[in-house]
């Protein structure tokens, strides 16, 4: 009964993430400067796209490798609002809160973005810690919002501003100040579906302090303002029309209900019939009218109802009582035999969903339970609202309540960003593998290489070359020691010397003339010059001896350095062992978190395989108790119908 409209409203606040990407994206920007009009960091057009894409994982990595890069740069504070938007949508909301209380600081003025982005950020954060029953949290929150800035900037979000005002101070206080949320709903424009959202809840606030008659007044008086807008309201406003005639039929039920609950059946069912048949209450709507017209004695018409409903698929748990509710009435209307076959029926389809339930919690598995729920999937893959919960529908009945409770979406909807992660995980191993075979084909080729340059350093016969340098530097050394001209001399004088040793074993071959004398007296005059010549030399002819020693020293020193050079990088790869240091660290990296997802995606399947198998057992028991009802309600009428017969036989007699 006491179902709050706040829990309606969650459609609307499906657009929270979104709206926060909104704001950070497209927003005015930084106070004092324009909005950058196409993105300034390529990083940044990657978040935002990939958030787009509704990969809100991939665009948080993104953040990450950038900040550890040095930040994304041109766009200010924005990327990190982009990201606070980014945790909002993963439910994230202490996270997101301490990155906001961070950039925007405490008073909510410690950043150069605009006071329109600030207000939003506050408000967004707030509104998600209000759905999350976080009421401390969220009232500090939405308090940061400068209302007179949101009421300017943004007139829709200031209207539901108020409104979550007024409901805190519903909330939080131990006994509500009238006056205080008065004030709120003063400000409230009175035709705004946020006003009409608040009077609802004063309603049900009403009802629950045991003040029928007040909640039954303000019902009344907030139909009565809805119908009276609903003539009014422009036709190309299909949305707004629509969730405000969804509270209208919620608001009849409410009312119906507490009509009910008074004994009152006249006017509940009065309320009911203005119901519409095809509503999203339909069904509770013709369930609650057939027992008002029970109450009042129409148990034909309550019948037709239950009819109707029977023709329906009873997809909910709850509408599972309407076969026993068909067999009641029939009794009731003293036509047992009907009645009779009535709770036979309800009985074989107790005892038969019963039994499928106790097959479906013995053969219970994760793969069963997903065989059992219909994706909406896109050529991405699955489909997910802004909150990151799956859009899924289950095949089958016993599912379609647990699939509505929050617990349910979350643990479904953790379990599958597990996955996602998974799939992640996968990708990055597979990276990780090609690396290596990268690293194992450059050490291959590394290895070819170095063996062609051995080949190739000993076709040098480098150890050869070093011999004969250590040769000729002993010689010019032993050379100097003993001052010998005849060593440092210059090939033309060696030449020369070799032709006069030649002469002179010519001469000696030749008689002893005079004309051989004065050839020895010229071949004498020829030796002491030359003798002259290669002392007086031995200086500049020693000097160049020396300069190319010193050459050659140098060039044997680059030698044998570029030789070790050489036999350094054969020997250590230092590059390769800096890449397979890298790539083993993130192996080890990322064999530790697939242990941990392993271990998260164990206690998730848990945590969300208790809750299903929780659900079917309430369910069970429900059946049961159906089903033994159905049972002693056949075995009345059929002893009734027994002894109507025998009587009927005896007076025949």
């Amino acid at each position: 009964m006491a179902l709050k409209a706040g829990i309606l409203a969650r459609k609307r606040s499906a657009w929270v993430a979104v709206s926060c990407l909104w704001l950070m994206a497209s927003a005015p920007g930084w106070a004092d400067e324009p909005a950058p009009e196409r993105v300034q960091d390529l990083r940044y057009g990657w978040v935002l796209y990939n958030y787009h894409q509704g990969q809100a994982f991939d665009a948080l990595t993104q953040l990450s490798v950038a900040s550890e890069q040095g930040g994304i740069q041109g766009h200010g504070d924005h990327p990190a609002l982009v990201e606070g938007g980014l945790l909002l949508s993963y439910g994230m909301t202490r996270e997101a809160g301490e990155l906001f209380t961070r950039l925007l600081g405490d008073d909510g003025k410690g950043s150069a973005l605009s006071p329109e982005v600030r207000n939003q950020a506050w408000f967004y954060l707030g509104k998600v810690l209000y759905l999350e029953a976080d009421y401390q949290l969220a009232e500090a929150n939405l308090n940061r919002v400068d209302g007179v800035t949101l009421e300017t900037s943004e007139p829709g979000l200031y209207q539901e501003w108020l409104y979550l005002q007024a409901r805190l101070a519903e909330q939080l206080a131990s006994q509500p100040d009238p006056d205080a949320i008065g004030q709120f709903r003063d400000q409230l424009d009175p035709n705004a579906i946020w006003a009409h959202y608040l009077t609802y809840n004063t309603a049900m606030a009403e009802l629950a302090d045991g003040n029928g008659e007040a909640a039954i007044a303000t019902l009344a008086e907030l139909i009565r303002q809805m119908e009276a807008e609903a003539g009014d309201s422009p036709e190309d406003n299909a949305e707004d029309n629509a969730e405000q005639q969804a509270l209208m039929e919620k608001s009849r039920l409410s009312l119906a209900r507490i009509y009910l609950a008074n004994g009152r059946f006249d006017e509940a069912f009065r309320a009911l019939e203005l119901l519409s048949a095809e509503g999203p209450f339909s069904d509770r709507a013709l369930f609650e009218y057939a027992v008002a017209a029970a109450g009042q004695g129409e148990m034909a018409r309550a019948l037709n109802a239950i009819n109707v409903l029977s023709s329906r698929q009873l997809f909910s748990p709850w509408l599972q009582q309407v076969p026993y509710a068909r067999g009641y009435l029939l009794e009731q209307m003293e036509r047992p035999a009907e009645a009779l076959a009535a709770f036979r029926e309800a009985a074989d389809r107790y005892e038969r969903l019963e039994a499928e339930l106790v097959a479906a919690r013995t053969a219970l598995t994760e793969d069963s339970l997903m065989a059992r729920l219909e994706f909406q999937q896109d050529g991405d893959g699955k489909m997910t609202d802004a909150y990151g919960r799956l859009k899924v529908m289950p095949s089958d009945f016993g599912l379609s309540e647990i699939l509505a409770t929050e617990s349910f979406q979350q643990a479904l909807s953790e379990l599958h960003d597990l996955y996602s992660m998974q799939a992640f995980l996968a990708d990055w191993q597979q990276q990780l593998a090609s690396f290596e075979l990268m690293l194992e084909t450059r050490q291959l080729q590394r290895t070819a290489r170095i063996k062609a340059t051995r080949q190739a350093l000993a076709e040098q016969q480098a150890d050869q070359w070093a011999a004969a340098h250590q040769q000729y530097q002993q010689q010019i050394t032993e050379a100097l020691a003993r001052e010998s001209y005849e060593f440092f001399m210059t090939a033309e004088q060696k030449e020369l010397k070799t032709r006069l040793e030649r002469v002179a074993e010519s001469l000696a071959a030749l008689p002893n003339d005079e004309r051989t004398q004065r050839q020895r007296a010229q071949y004498r005059r020829m030796q002491a010059y030359f003798d002259w010549m290669i002392v007086d030399d031995y200086g500049v002819n020693r000097w160049a001896a020396q300069r190319q020693l010193r050459e050659l020293d140098t060039a044997m020193a680059e030698f044998r350095s570029q030789r070790q050079t050489i036999e350094t990088l054969m020997a250590d790869d230092k590059q390769h062992q800096r890449l397979s240091d890298r790539l083993a660290a993130r192996e080890t990296e990322l064999t530790s978190l697939r242990r941990e997802l392993e271990l998260a995606l164990s206690a998730a399947r848990g945590r969300l395989m208790a809750r299903v198998d929780q659900a079917l057992l309430e369910q069970r028991k429900q059946l049961r108790g159906y089903r033994v009802a159905s049972r002693h309600a056949q075995a009345r009428l059929a002893d009734r119908l027994y002894q109507l017969q025998s009587r009927q036989g005896a007076g025949d007699e």
